[in-house]
């Protein structure tokens, strides 16, 4: 089973949403149709978002050119009344993301809560799976308040009618076994086409978020799809890891990776690392007009800047030059500053982004909370310094970005713990994803600090002393690493995905 954090939109009429989602349905013909046509029902219908496309296509399992109908879409076009069309869409909220219905039933089964408590709670350490986004858990809420699994009591939610089977299925869903088996559907194609690009109309894929998105594709992401910090990675530049030596047999790793088929690993990924001239694009503290200098005159100040970058690096979905481009306009129209001390800035030249505006004020306001964060940082051990930003920082609003910050803060220089190579490789979703299907990790989901120092600790033992940030994203794009491998048959490599 999947977590899907996107969800299809329901107009204000969210009865009206329901019966034009089935109307896609019945009327999707069985044979399939142009992807053109699909999406202008879906248009009609209100259920088409041009700026997250994928999220209805992940909803109703489809994509590519031409749509055939998945078999939610089957299933609901042959309901007949409006307690099995309800019955369908449940079944389909329920397995399209068991954790997100299990942790909203579980407290809603306790008391009403109003939506914004709903939403702290899945921003807290206590939920273990993927956040969606504030706007798509409404989202979330309005397809469950259309098909009775709960009601709205004034500002608040509650239980309805149509809960009582799937509270059942959260009381018997173990979240322990369910992140250790899960596995996310094949991502879905959004096609292009020639007349598409001419007028404007959905001409690229939508960017993925960096992490709430599960890339799931025969392909790996790159490009746009990727995070910010690794959008200098390109296939077509790297030397193919595979084909440079035996395949190691599948008898070796069926029934567990070993510490030996691990170093074995280890030393193919270094063997090719010094094979290939890895590009080198990620973030650097001059990047950022950062220097030892500062953190001496102003360490908390420090802290906060790089807090700041790294909510852009991470959240403004723009590549790096995009990323720098904003920090330095915010940092020479005085905003950075007037936001850590906590005064109102005297204006906002036109260049300022009003997104990485507001991450800015975000990290200040965390950081205001925290302002001795800096002295709990230098003199102790690395695992001591992400405990410290985790507890400053967390709290739903940075995850792997606290293992970016403590990277760039080594690089400054500022902090020098014994441990900090264990701590300076980005668990990006791509690295988490290959270190499970490599066997360093038991599961690719990083939903506390835990988990994320768990994954950033995997990596180095990975990658090896000499690796860096960019290696295990660099090594999955260039040999084609994904879910459903298309190179599974082939591949030399002790991997999961050789398993299915």
């Amino acid at each position: 089973m999947p977590q899907l954090i996107e969800f299809p939109p329901f107009s204000a009429d969210l009865r009206a949403g329901l019966n034009a989602l089935v109307r896609v349905c019945k009327e999707t013909p069985a044979a399939g149709e142009s992807f053109r046509e699909f999406r202008a029902r879906l248009r009609t219908a209100r259920l088409w978002d041009k700026d997250r496309p994928l999220a209805t296509l992940r909803f109703l399992a489809v994509g590519g050119d031409p749509v055939k109908p998945s078999p939610f879409m089957t299933a609901l076009a042959a309901t007949s009344s409006d307690d099995a069309i309800s019955t369908v869409v449940l079944d389909r909220l329920w397995s399209c993301n068991p954790l997100l219905a299990k942790a909203v039933l579980d407290l809603l089964g306790e008391r009403a809560y109003g939506k914004d408590e709903l939403y702290k709670f899945l921003g807290s350490s206590a939920y273990r799976g993927l956040v969606p986004s504030r706007p798509a858990l409404e989202a979330w809420l309005q397809i469950a308040v259309a098909t009775g699994l709960v009601k709205t009591v004034g500002i608040a939610i509650t239980l309805a009618s149509r809960a009582e089977p799937l509270v059942a299925r959260a009381a018997e869903l173990d979240v322990d076994d369910f992140l250790a088996t899960d596995k996310p559907e094949p991502e879905p194609t959004l096609p292009t086409s020639d007349d598409d690009a001419a007028s404007g109309a959905d001409a690229s894929p939508t960017p993925v978020a960096a992490e709430p998105s599960i890339p799931a594709t025969a392909a790996p992401p790159s490009g746009a799809l990727l995070p910010s910090g690794l959008r200098h990675l390109r296939a077509d530049a790297l030397t193919s890891p595979r084909g440079l030596g035996r395949g190691v047999p599948l008898a070796r790793f069926s029934s567990g990776f070993t510490p030996e088929v691990l170093d074995d690993t280890r030393d193919r990924i270094a063997a090719w690392t010094q094979g290939s001239r890895l590009p080198s694009g990620g973030y650097h503290p001059d990047d950022f007009a950062l220097d030892a200098e500062a953190w001496v005159e102003g360490a908390d100040e420090v802290v906060y800047r790089i807090a700041v970058a790294a909510a852009l690096a991470f959240r403004l979905d723009a590549d790096r030059a995009g990323v720098i481009r904003a920090f330095l306009a915010l940092d020479k129209a005085g905003v950075l500053s007037d936001l850590y001390h906590g005064t109102v800035p005297d204006a906002l030249p036109a260049q300022v982004d009003a997104r990485a505006l507001m991450l800015a004020s975000l990290a200040a306001r965390r950081c205001a909370e925290a302002p001795d964060l800096a002295s709990q940082l230098d003199g102790g051990s690395a695992a001591a310094a992400f405990a410290a930003l985790d507890g400053a920082l967390g709290r739903g609003l940075f995850r792997a970005e606290l293992v970016w910050m403590l990277d760039l803060l080594g690089q400054l220089g500022v902090i020098r713990p014994p441990d900090l190579r264990d701590y300076t490789i980005t668990p990006y979703r791509i690295v988490r994803d290959t270190l499970f299907r490599l066997g360093f990790l038991a599961s690719p989901y990083a939903a506390d600090g835990a988990t994320l120092v768990a994954a950033t600790r995997a990596a180095r033992a990975a990658v090896g002393e000499s690796g860096h940030a960019d290696t295990l994203a660099a090594f999955a794009i260039a040999a084609g690493c994904a879910y459903d491998c298309a190179h599974r048959k082939t591949c030399e490599f002790a991997c999961r995905e050789r398993l299915e």
